[in-house]
């Protein structure tokens, strides 16, 4: 894994929408659908890039705020999130369009042609000459405004023309897949459907058609210094290529989890929304005084520097609140840490470690119910802005999951911070920990 950039000043966040953002049923989780609402609300510069048109997208992606421009049809086009307004595009020329044709035509090819017939985006086909694939993306999209069948071969290619579909089985498109990569100008994709396999879709665009080109362009207009890219498919290794860093999620190619600086959870698991609550909570907490550390998502090999930290905070810095009895029956030993039981929970729970130059610096974690479990911080980065980052994040988490607050147990050395954030003490109480009676007290904030 590379080391990476600190998340500072200005991101782009670009995320993929079809097995990165979206679950198995083409959807936004609830969950997904808040975090990222939340956080664009609050100035955070995301937006996606997918291989779909605008209107696809749009049905996708039903309840997302889309504040920047979206980048559809692989980069083709950059259009609007909130108006649909075309901002940039690219088309192909004549000759390439005619190139494209004649291989079509001699693989006995008959393709959808997105194109512009007086600027009006238009998806055509030659009726009867649909593959079983052609047949239901016509049907699953029945409707769809730009669809407009092609009385002959002509007029199937009029316009400007700015993409190609084919979709059938490999070894029906792979040859003309070959013959196209070959032509200069045009980009040609061939990939499996991933809710449909072992149906094929060949995709043919201009060579300058990327969503790393469409990123970067974006990027330089907001003035965006990093760009933060998540995917799972081949095509998005462009755009891997323009990013500062990388997160492929676990359900990605391979190829793609070897260029990735992160894997994150899959798409199923709200590994997008997941990793930029961690990601962004140092700067919206901080502001300014962010950059000394980062926030990132709990993995298993973690667990034994957990349990260390774990111990020293309460050996050292809550000896100032609790008397050496009461430290030592809080935590008498690291052998007496029960690894399995924290590593169930840490797991299962939504747990964030703060990092500074590969040193873990603190950590923190909430489980479904909205119950914030652990927050310790090591004793060297105490006062720096490490638990305030942690339970901005692990409060954001709480809000995705529709929680009506946090509880939280809070010690005597906590109860501070937790105050400063708006927590109100609901009751105080004594637990008994190895026949020692230690103060807490239960604390929660309305959200």
């Amino acid at each position: 894994m590379r080391e990476c950039l600190k998340p500072t000043g200005e991101t782009l966040y670009v995320s993929d929408l079809d097995g990165t953002l979206l679950t198995g049923e083409q959807r936004l989780t609830d969950f997904t659908l808040r975090v990222l609402n939340r956080l664009v609300r609050r100035g955070v510069k995301f937006t996606y890039a997918t291989a779909r048109s605008r209107n696809s997208a749009e049905v996708v992606t039903r309840g997302l705020t889309k504040s920047l421009p979206v980048i559809v049809y692989n980069g083709a086009f950059i259009r609007r999130g909130d108006t649909g307004e075309l901002l940039g595009k690219a088309t192909l020329l004549p000759a390439q369009v005619d190139g494209a044709r004649e291989i079509f035509r001699r693989h006995g090819i008959s393709p959808l042609v997105y194109t512009l017939l007086e600027g009006v985006e238009r998806v055509r086909w030659r009726p009867g000459r649909e593959t079983p694939g052609v047949a239901r993306y016509l049907e699953q999209r029945r409707g769809d405004p730009r669809f407009l069948p092609a009385g002959g071969e002509d007029s199937l290619y009029e316009g400007e023309v700015f993409y190609f579909t084919g979709i059938g089985e490999r070894e029906d498109l792979e040859p003309a897949w070959e013959e196209l990569s070959r032509v200069e100008g045009l980009r040609a994709l061939l990939q499996e459907e991933i809710y449909q396999p072992g149906e094929f879709w060949l995709e043919v665009m201009p060579q300058g058609a990327t969503k790393a080109n469409a990123a970067r362009l974006l990027a330089k207009r907001l003035g965006c210094r990093r760009m933060v890219a998540f995917g799972d498919g081949l095509n998005d290794l462009p755009l891997f290529e323009a990013a500062q860093e990388r997160c492929a999620v676990e359900n990605a190619a391979p190829p793609l989890k070897e260029a990735a600086d992160w894997v994150i959870p899959g798409s199923e698991e709200d590994g997008v929304a997941k990793w930029l609550l961690a990601d962004t909570a140092p700067v919206l907490a901080l502001g300014e005084r962010a950059g000394e550390f980062r926030l990132r998502l709990y993995r298993q090999e973690d667990l034994e520097e957990l349990v260390r930290l774990f111990y020293h905070t309460v050996r050292t810095v809550a000896r100032k609140d609790y008397t050496r009895e009461e430290t030592e029956a809080w935590a008498p030993s690291l052998e007496g840490v029960d690894r399995d039981a924290w590593g169930k929970s840490l797991s299962e729970h939504y747990t964030l470690v703060a990092e500074r130059e590969g040193q873990l610096v603190g950590f923190g974690d909430l489980d479904s119910t909205g119950y914030l479990d652990r927050l310790y911080v090591h004793k060297d980065f105490q006062g720096r802005g490490v638990a305030t980052a942690l339970v901005e994040a692990l409060e954001g988490c709480a809000r995705g999951q529709g929680a009506e607050k946090v509880t939280v147990h809070a010690s005597r050395t906590a109860r501070p911070l937790f105050e400063r954030r708006g927590y109100q003490v609901v009751t105080a109480q004594r637990v008994i920990r190895r026949g020692v009676e230690l103060e807490n007290f239960v604390m929660e904030r309305r959200l």
